[in-house]
């Protein structure tokens, strides 16, 4: 009769991995563990005030467009705010161009954003739009005037 080893080495390949796969998931036990965070308590405050607008009746928003080779088309070149009440007078107004409609709920993002500061007088505020946002790209407007 003649013994043969070819059974044997399935079977010790089988035992190799087994346990270099057990080995693996201790190590990687060791590393999980390693990795845990340690927490202390913190102080954590809020509150609420009230903001009142300075512009109780609204602001129109109006656009000057030019054409820009570069961008192979119209651009927003400046955004007139208009109907600006006195109340707000010396006060930072910031307006971003937006991509979406934020009538419609959707989120989006800014293409850009302007600042400048409302006249003494209140009125009409004009804000240059610096780089190239292309008109057809701009969906909405987000204004806010803030001391």
């Amino acid at each position: 009769m003649s013994t043969s080893t070819a059974p044997r080495r399935p079977a010790l390949r089988r035992k190799v991995v087994a346990l270099t796969v057990a080995g693996l998931g201790i190590a990687g036990l060791g590393l999980a563990s390693a990795a845990q965070l340690n927490l202390t308590a913190g102080a954590l405050g809020a509150g609420t005030t009230v903001v009142a607008s300075c512009d109780s009746d609204g602001v129109a928003v109006a656009f000057t467009n030019a054409f820009a080779a570069a961008a192979k088309g119209y651009t927003v070149t400046e955004v007139k705010l208009s109907g600006v009440a006195a109340g707000c007078a010396g006060q930072t107004v910031k307006v971003d161009l937006l991509n979406t409609d934020p009538a419609d709920g959707s989120t989006g993002a800014s293409l850009g954003q302007v600042t400048g500061t409302v006249a003494a007088s209140g009125g009409s505020v004009t804000l240059a739009v610096p780089g190239s946002v292309k008109a057809a790209d701009v969906k909405g407007v987000a204004v806010v005037i803030a001391s």
